[in-house]
């Protein structure tokens, strides 16, 4: 996709969450510009902040929580 996304519908649909969701997005670092009442992001924006939450299902909480539970 190119161009830009307008905030909120576009953006919960390119993202499949809800409108809700891309505000709590903008309040957490999501970039994003506004031209008179219009905002707008791009899409690689939304693809870097969401990679920049990415949670590896071997991380180090994991690793520490199965050494708890094997002591017990």
């Amino acid at each position: 996709m190119e161009g830009w996304i307008r905030i909120p519908k576009q953006l919960a649909s390119y993202s499949s969450v809800s409108t809700r969701t891309t505000e709590d997005w903008l309040k957490n670092g999501l970039r994003f510009v506004k031209v008179g009442a219009c905002r707008l992001t791009k899409p690689e924006w939304v693809d870097e902040f969401l990679i920049s939450h990415e949670v590896s299902s071997g991380s180090q909480v994991d690793q520490i929580v199965d050494d708890v539970l094997r002591g017990i």
